[in-house]
């Protein structure tokens, strides 16, 4: 019953946020904004949402929000670690995948924060765009999946990331503020490979059941390529899209 409790509450939660980023969305595409620019306006809410209840949280009559996040983090470890146990792990291993959780899921929750918002902009342009296009002529279709581009200058962000993380001392702020950067930029780059594989799922004309299960299968099996697809785009251009007449950029 619990469980059941808490997916609806995470359902009813990921429906406002989604709600929040189509307002958003609406509103820059009515005015004709581009779409790229109506998506990081869908995110921008959603992060502004966010923060803005932590920090009333933190302000508030409820000081001990982060504690509360690391408490909820403790507990959803202490199933996984006795899942692993039960597994015969060994406990220094399990003692290892722990750190590495709390180090790229707890302390870079702002960057999958920011990921989740950018995602939930995105779907909620598709969304707004395809419905309203039939009713609002200000409003366009929404451009296909696979010719969306991250803009190359994005790249620098990976490379402070990782500089940063580099050159930082271990468990520093400065550590975690390069985490937080490549987490954000691997997972954007992560799209860039998805647009690219859709890219060639469309070239090959690949029913749309085996698209669903072969995107299943890139997060499953093949995560790294598909970002590591994504970073070579800037330089090997798979689609052909850096002709002066193709667009958009996102």
């Amino acid at each position: 019953m619990d469980i059941l409790l808490s997916l609806l509450a995470e359902l009813a939660t990921s429906l406002i946020f989604l709600g929040l980023a189509s307002f958003a969305v609406y509103w820059a595409l009515i005015r004709g904004y581009q779409a790229r620019t109506a998506i990081l306006m869908g995110a921008l809410v959603i992060v502004v949402y966010v923060g803005g209840s932590f920090a009333a949280d933190q302000l508030g009559s409820h000081p001990d929000s982060w504690a509360a996040i690391q408490q909820t983090f403790d507990q959803i470890w202490q199933v996984k670690a006795k899942a692993l146990a039960d597994e015969k792990m060994p406990q220094a291993d399990i003692d290892a995948i722990q750190g590495l959780f709390k180090k790229y899921f707890l302390f870079c929750l702002p960057a999958w924060i920011i990921s989740g918002s950018l995602f939930a902009g995105f779907l909620a342009y598709y969304l707004v765009s395809s419905i309203g296009s039939r009713f609002v002529s200000r409003i366009t279709a929404p451009k296909p999946f696979w010719q969306w581009m991250v803009p190359e200058p994005m790249i620098f962000g990976l490379i402070l990331g990782g500089v940063v993380k580099l050159f930082s001392p271990e468990n520093s702020l400065m550590e975690i503020t390069g985490d937080n950067l490549l987490v954000l930029f691997l997972a954007i780059y992560t799209f860039a490979g998805l647009t690219i594989t859709s890219f060639y799922f469309r070239k090959w004309r690949f029913p749309t059941i085996a698209r669903l299960l072969s995107y299943a299968l890139l997060f499953e099996i093949t995560f790294n390529a598909v970002c590591i697809l994504g970073v070579l785009d800037i330089w090997l251009d798979f689609r052909k899209l850096k002709k002066p007449s193709v667009e958009p950029k996102l």
